[in-house]
């Protein structure tokens, strides 16, 4: 990882805390990561498997038949629902992730600093309350960790090369230090703490610190990001936004379509505190994030550091929150579906 961008101040470069380096290195190797199994899946075949796909003639009469395309060559997958189709799948998501895991692994223990040395890794494998115990058990012992958890499905992204589908939901704190928060998807990563914000610049591979005086395009309004369980009043919101688009998960559609793009609204409905990093990225970016209520309170980066904190140490879950790029819409789509019987937290 490069050096920090962004302004100088009095000639000096702010430095991000230990916190925030851990969770820009864990979403930098994420963002490489999966762009990695992406191009090893968009290869052509190698030429030694080639002859899996070919028929092998064994007769003269079969040779015949395929000196005159007679025989059809089998395809590099086989045909939808058949068994091993679904595990080459299966597989190819689990040794992405195990990629994603490993290259973050591999990163940070090659880092010369005794806080890091210390830390505790947990994810992404393995059941989301198990992992909750152990980040429970490191603030306790006042322990280092690095929480990496996956939103969303790798397999869809993987699969059919949505950036919507999957994304990286990264914490990590060291003692002494708040919270530090990132997102990575297969195009973009953002990291923040509860005072400063930065986005990895690619190809440059630098993370450059967010300023008020950044730029942005104007939004695409009609556009907005809801959950799923939202589609059966779809005709009641098309009254009010030419654009909704369903998803199954928000926290990655909001990394990428909303913070990364032009999208001005989306509604957060998170499944799991691990995967809620996106809420402190998206306050520290600028972005109103607010509670889902007509009278819903807007939260600053430190409030969304200490909801999350607060969820890692307690059974309080994450509510359900509006995000946005300004006040005024993102308190109307609030009272909108304040009309949505499943909109009510």
């Amino acid at each position: 990882m490069k050096p920090q961008g962004g302004p100088d101040c009095d000639g000096v470069r702010p430095a991000p805390r230990v916190s925030t380096v851990i969770a820009q290195t864990a979403a930098e190797q994420a963002v490489r990561a999966i762009n990695d199994v992406r191009t090893e899946l968009d290869r052509d075949v190698d030429v030694n498997a080639s002859r899996h796909l070919l028929p092998q003639p064994r007769t003269a009469s079969e040779e015949l038949a395929l000196l005159y395309d007679r025989i059809p060559a089998r395809s590099a997958h086989p045909a939808p629902g058949v068994p091993r189709d679904t595990q080459f799948w299966r597989d190819t998501t689990d040794q992405g992730i195990s990629t994603i895991s490993r290259r973050i692994r591999g990163t940070l223990w090659e880092r010369d600093d005794p806080r890091i040395a210390e830390l505790e890794i947990i994810g992404p494998h393995g059941d989301p309350d198990s992992r909750l115990s152990q980040i429970r058990e490191c603030l306790t012992r006042e322990q280092p960790f690095l929480s990496v958890a996956v939103c969303g499905s790798p397999e869809d992204l993987l699969a059919h090369g949505n950036p919507w589908a999957a994304s990286l939901s990264i914490m990590a704190k060291v003692p002494g230090e708040p919270l530090a928060a990132a997102v990575a998807t297969e195009r973009h990563a953002l990291s923040a703490d509860c005072s400063d914000a930065y986005r990895l610049l690619l190809p440059e591979e630098e993370w450059n610190l967010r300023t008020e005086d950044d730029t942005r395009h104007p939004p695409a309004h009609g556009h907005v990001i809801l959950p799923r369980e939202l589609r059966p009043f779809e005709t009641l919101l098309e009254t009010f936004y030419r654009r909704p688009e369903f998803v199954g998960d928000t926290a990655s559609a909001i990394a990428e379509a909303l913070l990364s793009h032009h999208v001005p609204l989306a509604v957060h409905y998170t499944g799991h505190v691990l995967e809620a990093a996106v809420v402190l990225v998206a306050a520290a970016h600028n972005f109103v994030v607010r509670t889902l209520s007509p009278n819903g309170a807007i939260l600053e980066p430190w409030q969304c550091s200490s909801l999350l904190t607060t969820a890692l140490t307690s059974d309080i879950g994450i509510p359900r929150l509006v995000v946005g790029r300004d006040e005024f819409n993102a308190k109307n789509l609030a009272q909108y579906l304040g009309r949505v019987p499943l909109a009510a937290p």
